[in-house]
């Protein structure tokens, strides 16, 4: 195992734990899992859609009907949804505990990422958000370093040059990173303005930030 994945096993085994000692979810609740999806390669068991025992009162959406697909095919008793982060197709407080992890960076610009907290806290009684740091040194997608220090969206254009495909596990060059847009804290408490935020480090600064928030 590589320091790469090292480090992101950590981080994703303590958002779980702090997922499960925050929010206490119980069989009773019905829980919406947003983005979610099957990795066969990787280490099901830090998903949360693999690790969740109540998988009957567990819903998930993604925006890929491959992802979908794959879900039904693998847990059947899971009600999965083709659609998107920022239209849920759910009513009001339809959810006791809303989930997603690190989706809100890939929906588009700041309006849009709004859009999507405020679909999160009006279908969800409870929410569980995280998001990669934008000032982290590290750019964990693209697997390249410092280039988040470069202003506005100048990290984008830098991933072009050259970046991480993790589909073919090697840096290739070219690969466009439309509608991915990291966050600071600042911007996180914007979207989530009555939410406790907070920065999850493994190394020597907050790699994530989390909003927890609801009637927790």
């Amino acid at each position: 195992m590589s320091l790469f994945d090292k480090l992101s096993y950590i981080s994703r085994k303590r958002k779980l734990e702090l997922f499960n000692r925050t929010m206490k979810p119980s069989g009773q609740m019905k829980v919406l899992d947003i983005g979610a999806e099957i990795n066969p390669d990787g280490d099901r068991g830090l998903q949360l859609i693999d690790s969740y025992p109540w998988k009957t009162n567990l819903c998930a959406i993604n925006l890929s009907s491959e992802h979908i697909f794959m879900i039904r095919q693998y847990y059947p008793e899971i009600e999965a949804t083709v659609g998107d982060a920022c239209k849920l197709p759910w009513p009001n407080k339809h959810f006791d505990i809303v989930y997603s992890n690190a989706v809100i960076e890939h929906v588009g610009d700041f309006e849009k990422q709004k859009q999507m907290a405020a679909e999160i806290m009006r279908v969800g009684k409870r929410w569980f958000v995280t998001t990669p740091n934008r000032w982290y040194p590290f750019e964990f997608h693209m697997r390249l370093p410092f280039v988040t220090w470069l202003p506005g969206k100048s990290y984008l254009w830098a991933g072009r040059i050259i970046s991480y495909n993790h589909v073919r596990k090697k840096y290739m060059f070219g690969i466009k990173h439309d509608g991915f847009r990291l966050m600071n804290a600042r911007e996180m408490k914007i979207c989530f303005p009555n939410s406790k935020i907070i920065k999850q480090r493994v190394t020597f600064m907050a790699e994530t930030f989390i909003a927890i928030g609801g009637d927790v």
